[in-house]
């Protein structure tokens, strides 16, 4: 079988029942936001740490992690050191959104920026 059949039919069907979940959920006052991170580790998410960032362990100050660019910027997404349970607390803190009902919009925790490297990029993922 064509291996770009294969990936357009794939897609319809997500969207297929992404329509169909977004349908559903509308019927519902109880909706929480999803985010959807495609594929596995090919996909790169850092963060940077402000002077705003709270955090709720020593373990998970504003040192950790300790390989960071010039900038200050971390690979957050993905970091295989988040799968040891001391560090899955800290990337759930910077990994979390929060809801603004005043203006109608999400932002993330304080004291966290994000960046998405190779946004819409094909070439080769760096590590």
């Amino acid at each position: 079988m064509n291996p770009h059949l294969t990936r357009i039919k794939l897609a319809i069907l997500s969207a297929a029942v992404m329509v169909f979940t977004c349908k559903i959920a509308s019927s519902t006052n109880n909706l929480h936001p999803v985010i959807l991170v495609p594929g596995s580790g090919g996909n790169q998410l850092e963060a940077r740490l402000t002077a705003e960032y709270k955090s709720s362990s020593l373990l998970c100050s504003r040192w950790y992690p300790l390989k960071k660019d010039p900038d200050g910027w971390f690979r957050l997404w993905f970091d295989p050191t988040v799968l040891f349970k001391p560090f899955t607390k800290c990337f759930n803190e910077r990994m979390m959104i929060y809801y603004d009902p005043d203006v109608d919009d999400y932002h993330n925790a304080p004291g966290v920026e994000t960046r998405a490297l190779f946004w819409l990029h094909s070439g080769p993922s760096l590590s």
